[in-house]
């Protein structure tokens, strides 16, 4: 399946937002709907909020932050649990990886739960490596993981 990505839209935000707060990671470290919604429409210049769309259905969203140190951030990447296991979040990691090369981007980076065994996986395999633990950001006893792909 090739996903489609287009400016996220208003009127995602509350269906995204309450299905981000029953998957992990957003569920262990306790994000709520109401806190997600207002972070997918915050106006913010700096962030690009992408749906990522099946034949017009949303399945999952991006938000890059741009600039950052040398090269954008991966904010959020979020693929609905019926589109997981398709390439969907592959995809949307290369699409953004690919346009970010395209303006002369150094770096690419994400942050992904240490806890998240998976999602530290599905970023090995697209060529991120580990750069330093953050201890505590977001929940007391949670570390993230700080990632980087050279462009």
């Amino acid at each position: 399946m090739k996903a489609k990505f287009a400016a996220l839209a208003p009127e995602h935000a509350a269906g995204l937002s309450r299905v981000m707060t029953a998957m992990d990671p957003w569920r262990r470290l306790g994000f709520s709907a109401d806190s997600l919604g207002r972070f997918l429409l915050k106006p913010d210049a700096a962030l690009e909020r992408t749906a990522i769309l099946d034949d017009g259905r949303l399945i999952g969203a991006l938000a890059v932050r741009s600039p950052w140190l040398r090269g954008p951030y991966l904010e959020l990447l979020a693929v609905f649990p019926e589109a997981q296991g398709r390439s969907i979040g592959r995809q949307a990691v290369t699409w953004a990886c690919t346009r970010a090369k395209a303006d002369g981007a150094a770096n690419f980076w994400a942050c992904v739960s240490a806890f998240n065994t998976q999602a530290r996986g599905f970023y090995a395999h697209l060529g991120f490596a580990e750069t330093t633990a953050l201890t505590d950001l977001i929940q007391p006893g949670e570390d993230e993981i700080l990632l980087r792909k050279n462009l």
